[in-house]
């Protein structure tokens, strides 16, 4: 296997990454990891829709910051996934052990080797010198550059002694240390290999499938995944250099999926007293977003509507031992919106239906249900969790509605039952950052180059922290639907409508048309004359087509022509 060649970048400042993940007490040498996406996006719930589907890629850099002349024995870069469940009784039959673990993943990038990397190369992709703007050209073969190395240091010792360069002892005192590097790497044996001073570049690439969990995050289980970088050094008392970077997984619904878009629609009749419709405006919603909700209540008796309830139920389970062990949390509700009757009109959402009144009209509302953000809840333990995939953490959420109805009672006319309708409708809850600003392809226009490669800010907390400055968000709030909407009654005139613009070149009138001799239908008729020469009689020809002129200065619509010797005859 072919290691690449090192190859020198311009020198922009040198600058050390602000925060590195390692750094040994002297700051020598540093470890930093730059993701090309701080985020990676999953696309589908069901196995159905991310079975065939593209992979995501996982794209970076490791990145080595080499400050003085540092021994490396090895570089390496792992990746891993592991799924973590959590039983404070025990597992049973035991219940001896209290934690399972499973690894998901598992890549190892063997970025350098002392003992297999070829002289004169450290494996990385790119190498900035710590003395600036020189592109080396990728790595020869060793006896090449030895030979190359030997031809320029006599002809810098030449220079030297000529007097004819200005700053040459420096400069060759430098030359000399980085020969005598390399001389140090060409003829050791010992399992590491000096490395000069510089920042060596790293590329890794990683293709992550669809059907891995996304990362979960919950009470008592979690999968998370990583990058760790380890640096071997030689020595007894030199650990290993250690530097773990985080990698975030989102689930989001598949691009051919209709689950954001299409509406849940219920109709139905409650014990032929209430006819209800209600529309959702979806079935997938990132956490911190609202939820529009329509109502179209048809009173078919005297029914009294004291009060509507929209909230959402989150449930979590959890397995173990290939799901030999399961366990059910409680089912946690929250409330998103509520809407009560006055107290004028006999606290009556639908109106007064006591008064006489045998039938009444449709009454229609329409809410913004706010589901709570990542900043809207004080305790870790109350924030919502999106629905997950993987097969040792179920978490789905459900939207139920609650309509709190009364009827008279049938026993005692003074006295009214009241009752609470539940519709429940199965949506996906989706992490707070499966916007669409970060799903959505930027637009041409809004294109940043400056953008970092850390992980972006929550939404939630960001859109609290600026709310002026949170255009997208304002501008992506859903409209109301207007789906159950009764036609108006008192539509505007017919003349209120504008007339449009005047056409430049308008086309003829029909009094232009009609006034041409023989009208409008005795202008499709052509006359030829043809000449014989045995007869010089004339005859009409019908050809079949119109060439009408529309000249007004023209009063005969037909054309006649007659054919001389040298013209062309037309037959009947």
């Amino acid at each position: 296997m072919s290691v690449p060649s090192p190859t020198l970048a311009p020198a922009t400042g040198g600058s050390v990454p602000e925060k590195p993940l390692a750094a040994t007490n002297s700051g020598g040498l540093a470890i930093s990891i730059t993701l090309a996406e701080p985020l990676l996006f999953l696309q589908g719930f069901e196995r159905s829709e991310y079975t065939n589907r593209t992979p995501a890629m996982l794209r970076g850099t490791l990145q080595v910051h080499v400050a003085k002349p540092t021994k490396i024995k090895a570089i390496n870069l792992t990746f891993t996934g592991r799924g973590r469940t959590e039983w404070p009784e025990g597992i049973p039959p035991a219940k001896d052990d209290y934690v399972e673990e499973k690894e998901l993943i598992s890549h190892l990038w063997p970025f350098f080797n002392a003992q297999f990397t070829p002289d004169l190369s450290f494996g990385a992709d790119m190498v900035l010198d710590t003395r600036g703007g020189v592109y080396q050209s990728p790595a020869l073969p060793p006896a090449i550059v030895r030979e190359r190395e030997r031809s320029s240091s006599l002809g810098r010792r030449s220079l030297s002694a000529t007097g004819r360069r200005s700053g040459s002892r420096s400069r060759d005192s430098l030359d000399e240390k980085n020969e005598k590097i390399a001389a140090v790497n060409a003829s050791s044996n010992k399992g590491y290999k000096m490395f000069p001073p510089g920042e060596y570049s790293y590329n890794f690439e990683l293709p992550i499938d669809s059907s891995l969990p996304e990362t979960i995050e919950c009470h008592l289980g979690s999968v998370k995944y990583e990058l760790e970088a380890t640096i071997e050094r030689p020595g007894a008392f030199k650990s290993k250099l250690v530097g773990k970077k985080e990698v975030t997984l989102i689930r989001t619904p598949a691009e051919a999926s209709l689950e954001v878009g299409e509406p849940i629609v219920v109709a139905r009749n409650w014990e032929d007293q209430l006819h209800y419709d209600i529309v959702i405006g979806g079935k997938a919603f990132p956490i911190g977003s609202t939820v529009p909700v329509a109502f179209k209540l048809t009173p078919l008796a005297k029914v009294r509507c004291h009060r509507i309830r929209i909230m959402m139920t989150e449930n979590t389970e959890y397995f173990c031992r290939n799901k030999k062990v399961h366990r059910i949390e409680p089912v946690r509700k929250f409330l998103l919106y509520e809407h009560q009757a006055a107290n004028g009109a006999n606290e009556n959402l639908l109106g007064d239906l006591d008064d006489g009144t045998e039938t009444a009209g449709p009454i229609e509302f329409e809410f913004n249900a706010k589901i709570p953000g990542c900043n809207t809840v004080a305790r870790e333990s109350q924030k919502l969790h999106p629905d997950t995939t993987y097969a040792n953490i179920k978490v789905h959420h459900w939207i139920k509605i609650v309509l709190r109805l009364s009827k008279a009672d049938p026993n005692d006319s003074s006295k009214r039952r009241h009752f609470e309708v539940s519709i429940d409708s199965p949506f996906h809850l989706l992490s707070c950052r499966c916007t669409t600003a970060n799903v959505s392809l930027p637009a041409y226009n809004r294109f940043d180059r400056s953008s970092s490669s850390t992980l972006p800010p929550c939404p939630c907390v960001s859109s609290e922290a600026q709310p002026d400055q949170d255009v997208d968000r304002i501008n992506l709030q859903p409209r109301p639907m207007h789906l159950l909407r009764r036609p108006s009654l008192n539509p505007p005139p017919f003349d209120a409508d504008v007339p449009p613009p005047p056409l430049v070149t308008p086309p003829p009138g029909y009094d232009d048309i009609v006034a041409l001799d023989g009208g409008y239908f005795g202008s499709m008729n052509v006359t030829a004359h043809d000449d014989d020469d045995d007869d010089d009689s004339d005859r009409d020809v019908s050809l079949g087509f119109s060439r009408m002129s529309l000249s007004p200065n023209r009063s005969d619509a037909s054309l006649s022509s007659r054919s001389s010797g040298s013209s062309s005859s037309v037959s009947a």
